[in-house]
């Protein structure tokens, strides 16, 4: 048992790690050739609750803990990418503006089929121009009478092909941050275009897309909050989703680990199991010890997301950032050690490898976490 789990933690972990290894893993490499999830894989993620881990009971979700919801994410990692992806979203990025801001009506509308998982959802933020530097997004928001009429260009999507609605952060005011206001727009709006899936390194079976805005007229009741809210509402979405990474990173990292020592135990050369060779039994703690580490990160991020919110930004900063590091080097090791084999697609070695990478990319790069980081530990934060 976790030293830091209660009983109840430990039983839900042990739940959804039966479900992963028994559902999930076994189709990692059908959803990667085929480029999909099946559908009655999804509705089994649905009754497992995966879409809605964080969301309160009374808008459908299971109401766990921060440190309850990335528990699950540290198992569902364990398998194909395209599962977090398309039930995490849900979990953070996709949903916690509405239920931050919105309105009874728009979390009743919205927020319960998201937790759900019969919606959905993705958030709309990045451009063309506008990546880690949120305040030059252009994306335009004008009020005309009772509608706001959206106009603008937004790219790396997820989840944009398969979204039922978006959280869409657009432009209200000249300047900077504050002039930014959030909206959610289902997926049948006018003038809301889904553009081709943009191919990536990793992530069969998961859809990232531009998604354009022209002359897109939405009720002025889909503002979530007040204006000038957008950025605010934003960072909290993205709190949640770095807090989420870094338990992905230490769950996928942990999966990979399991290979690697079960490789390490059977591959012979030169007459005896690699696992015999000092070089390999020093690689062998150098990654035990990271991920160990990386675990303990995660889990404190969780547990300060839930006792000291003030502490959010910078401890999910932390533990995104070490972990992206750690992830990467654990999969670059353990296809070393698997050698040929490990780059080979016929093994999970080389697809696992590609979804490491992507830790230090989404929902703010490695560079902006060590931005957030130094700023708030210059303020006495840490």
């Amino acid at each position: 048992m976790n030293p830091f789990l209660d009983a109840p933690l430990e039983a839900w972990r042990q739940q959804i790690r039966e479900f992963v290894q028994s559902e999930l893993v076994p189709l990692s490499d059908q959803v990667e050739r085929q480029g999909f999830i099946p559908q009655d894989v999804l509705g089994k993620m649905r009754k497992a609750g995966l879409f809605g881990t964080h969301t309160p009971t009374e808008y459908g979700g299971l109401g766990l803990s921060m440190l309850g919801s990335c528990i699950a994410i540290e198992e569902l990692a364990a398998a194909h990418i395209a599962f977090y992806y398309t039930c995490g979203v849900n979990v953070h990025i996709g949903s916690k503006a509405i239920e931050l801001a919105g309105t009874e009506t728009q979390k009743r509308q919205y927020l319960v089929p998201l937790a759900k998982g019969d919606f959905i959802g993705a958030l709309a933020m990045t451009e063309p121009g506008a990546g880690s530097d949120a305040a030059a997004i252009a994306t335009s928001a004008s009020l005309h009478g009772n509608q706001y009429v959206l106009n603008g260009q937004k790219i790396f999507i997820t989840n944009a092909q398969i979204a039922d609605c978006f959280t869409v952060i657009a432009r209200t005011e000249a300047g900077g941050r504050s002039g930014l206001s959030a909206f959610i727009v289902p997926k049948d709006t006018a003038g809301l275009v889904i553009g081709s899936p943009i191919e990536m390194l990793g992530g069969s079976g998961s859809f990232h897309n531009e998604v354009s805005f022209e002359d897109c007229a939405i009720p002025r009741e889909n503002l979530l909050g007040q204006e000038g809210q957008g950025f605010r509402l934003a960072m909290y979405c993205l709190d949640h989703g770095r807090t989420h990474w870094a338990a992905y990173s230490a769950g996928l990292a942990r999966a990979m680990f399991e290979l690697a020592k079960e490789r390490a135990q059977t591959r012979h050369q030169f007459g005896r199991p690699l696992s015999e060779n000092q070089a390999t039994q020093w690689k062998i703690a150098e990654l035990a010890t990271a991920i160990h580490n990386g675990q303990l990160a995660a889990y404190d991020a969780a547990w300060r997301f839930d006792h000291e919110p003030e502490h959010r930004a910078l401890y999910a900063a932390m533990a995104k950032l070490a972990n992206a590091d750690m992830v990467f080097k654990v999969a670059n090791d353990t296809l070393q050690l698997f050698g040929g084999y490990g780059y080979a697609k016929s093994g999970p070695i080389e697809r696992m490898w590609r979804e490491a990478r992507v830790v230090g990319i989404l929902d703010g790069t490695s560079e902006m976490m060590r931005q957030i980081v130094g700023r708030e530990c210059l303020k006495g934060q840490f």
